[in-house]
């Protein structure tokens, strides 16, 4: 009878050894055999993010790693984001993620443009934000001319309001006292050179002819002369499709309109690459007054120191158009 009880035993201790071996087992093995991404969206609750995952993974490898979380009583804590989880990764290993918010981080580029549209859809693209919501923030005259277009790391489940934050933080470390001097040395706010190197940008598409372009602008401004940029009157007049502007769009009534208004417009024409801010924190130095696109449409630019060789670049420029039979 002893020897029965002992080998009962023995059999019960063997039996629970080898369930606390195939649950280890369970937990610490792999479950995916290429890499898988979820996300869970930070504007579901709790029971909401668990359905998201129960959609996402029904029939499939994952429903481990959601039996788990299940198991240990985390279901109701869950984190919103993105999730990649690898083939080398463990049940217990992504379950403790999808609970701590081990999330990804995503790519995210703001490009530089005149329309915010284009601008706030390529961001939503990457990260949860609404479009419209990041265009209405991107739009607002506190923050566009601080958006600095380039390529940030961010949460997937950002919305407009933290997209616009960073750009915001983004903003205030671009801007460090070496660069406020930089434009202080011009004569600018960090506004103001905003300001300008968007018109610089609008002007030239050719890069390493900007700090010509800004310094020309910069020579304007710091003789009291009007800048009549003809970007600023094509802003005004909300038609980019306009190639040529002629003399009826100089009457347009807008604080944009250079050809009227002394000094910079109010705010920017578009958001600025940093590369155009940088010409105009160190522009070329020169004298010239007056700059022409040159004929043959490569997006360069004739410049000159007097209005008499100004005149003559800008009829060369005017016959190309017509030949081109660019009438507008």
């Amino acid at each position: 009878m002893r020897t029965s009880l002992t080998l009962l035993a023995t059999a019960s201790v063997v039996a629970a050894g080898a369930g606390v071996w195939g649950w280890n087992h369970y937990v610490a093995g792999t479950w995916a055999s290429s890499a898988v991404t979820v996300q869970m969206a930070p504007d579901l609750d709790a029971a909401g993010r668990l359905d998201a995952l129960e959609e996402a993974w029904e029939d499939t490898p994952g429903e481990r790693v959601l039996r788990h979380v299940v198991w240990r009583g985390w279901d109701g804590r869950l984190k919103s984001g993105q999730y990649t989880f690898s083939p080398e990764e463990s049940v217990q290993s992504s379950a403790e993620r999808l609970v701590t918010g081990d999330r990804d981080a995503v790519d995210v580029v703001v490009p530089s443009g005149r329309d915010v549209g284009p601008i706030a859809g390529a961001v939503s693209r990457r990260v949860f934000a609404d479009s419209a919501a990041v265009a209405d923030w991107f739009s607002r005259d506190s923050v566009m001319w601080r958006v600095l277009p380039n390529t940030y790391e961010m949460w997937w489940d950002t919305d407009a309001e933290g997209v616009t934050a960073r750009m915001l933080r983004e903003h205030e470390t671009w801007w460090n006292e070496d660069r406020i001097a930089a434009a202080a040395a011009q004569g600018l706010t960090p506004k103001e050179a905003t300001v300008l190197a968007s018109i610089v940008q609008a002007e030239t598409a050719v890069i390493a002819e900007a700090p010509l372009v800004a310094g020309l602008y910069l020579n304007r401004l710091n003789k009291g002369m009007l800048l009549q940029a003809d970007p600023t009157l094509i802003f005004a007049l909300g038609d980019p499709s306009i190639r040529r502007v002629l003399d009826v769009h100089k009457d347009v009534d807008s604080p944009y309109n250079t050809y009227k208004h002394k000094g910079l417009p109010p705010g920017p024409i578009r958001f600025v690459d940093p590369r155009y801010l940088q010409s105009v924190l160190h522009p070329a130095a020169h004298r010239d007054l007056y700059m022409c696109a040159k004929p043959g449409g490569d997006g360069t630019h004739d410049f000159a120191r007097t209005y008499r060789e100004h005149l003559r670049n800008a009829r060369a420029y005017q016959t190309w158009l017509n030949k081109q039979r660019i009438f507008r």
